[in-house]
């Protein structure tokens, strides 16, 4: 971002200080040159806004480290994001378990609780089950900002608007059963298919079907490098067409239909990868990569985390609050 100059004094600071923070969030530490030049702002600018968000808790001045060699005069300033300011957490709240991951702002996990569920449990029970892992899970983490939650169905404006599989669930509005702090939640295979993206076999691939295979079938879509949830949140549920067709053909008729990179298998059912590899090959106009997941039992949770910390980067790099 170039430093702007005219206009809206309050705009221009805070578009300056946007750029400051942004340069800071993505590399480990900084020195004041070195910032000046990713940020594109004046070095007094800098400095100021450096000693601005160091009051909020968000930048501080790294010291020299013991030991290091002194050069002649005055050493360089070095500034750093402190990720450790505030959390997230990502909470899966499915059929056969609860499990809550708590990040920092950088995305590293630093904690983690689960709890065994069955999917005959009752909707207050399985609520209540989830209370405590999360409860769990951000002990000791201060400052929790926004918290993200995957669950089964169909999930829209942070309620379970259908769900077939877990009793009770429809209906069931996760903002206000979890208060305390911003909760925004999706589908359960939704959420994985977007922690593929951010840690797992999707890293860098814009264009996936994510298939999660278990007791019943779903598909994450992944266009574009966004996610795509169709006009009611119910983008990708084919387990409602199980009866009418095998599986690998439901798959392959959806990478017939969007023509992916990539299909990656996840959820208790991975060994399909080879079947899936072949049968795409002869039933597809043309190859597709198949991976299967490395992320395990965490996908949804670390989906839920990466969907919360969308929301924290929208509010660190905002300029709404400028009058």
């Amino acid at each position: 971002m170039a430093r702007l100059s005219g206009g809206d004094p309050s705009l221009l600071r805070r578009l300056n200080a946007i750029a400051v923070l942004r340069a800071l969030y993505a590399a480990e530490e900084l020195t004041l040159a070195e910032l000046v030049k990713a940020s594109e702002v004046s070095r007094p600018t800098v400095e100021e806004i450096a000693a601005d968000l160091g009051e909020q808790g968000l930048v501080e001045e790294v010291p020299l480290p013991p030991g290091a060699p002194r050069r002649v005069g005055r050493p360089a300033k070095r500034y750093r994001f402190r990720h450790e300011s505030g959390h997230v957490a990502g909470l899966e709240i499915g059929p056969h378990q609860a499990l809550c991951l708590v990040a920092d702002l950088r995305g590293e996990v630093v904690g983690r609780a689960k709890a065994r569920l069955t999917p005959d449990s009752a909707a207050a029970d399985r609520l209540g089950t989830a209370r405590r892992v999360l409860a769990a899970a951000v002990e000791g983490h201060v400052n929790l900002r926004v918290l993200g939650i995957g669950t089964t169905g169909v999930v829209s404006g942070g309620k379970v608007l259908r769900d077939d599989r877990l009793p009770g669930w429809t209906g069931v509005d996760l903002p206000a059963e979890f208060g305390g702090c911003p909760v925004l939640a999706g589908n359960d295979t939704r959420l994985a298919t977007l922690a593929e993206h951010w840690r797992g076999a999707a890293r860098g691939v814009d264009d996936v079907v994510y298939v999660r295979a278990g007791r019943t079938v779903s598909l994450g879509l992944l266009l574009s490098g966004k996610l795509h949830a169709g006009h009611h949140g119910a983008a990708g549920e084919i387990g409602a067409l199980r009866p009418a067709g095998g599986f690998v053909e439901l798959v392959a008729a959806t990478v017939l239909a969007v023509d992916p990179r990539l299909v990656v298998i996840g959820g208790p059912e991975d060994s399909l990868a080879t079947t899936l590899r072949a049968e795409l090959a002869r039933l597809c106009l043309f190859p597709v990569r198949v991976e299967t997941s490395a992320l395990g039992e965490d996908s949804v949770a670390l989906g839920a985390v990466r969907l919360a910390l969308s929301r924290v980067e929208r509010d660190l790099f905002s300029v709404a609050d400028v009058a």
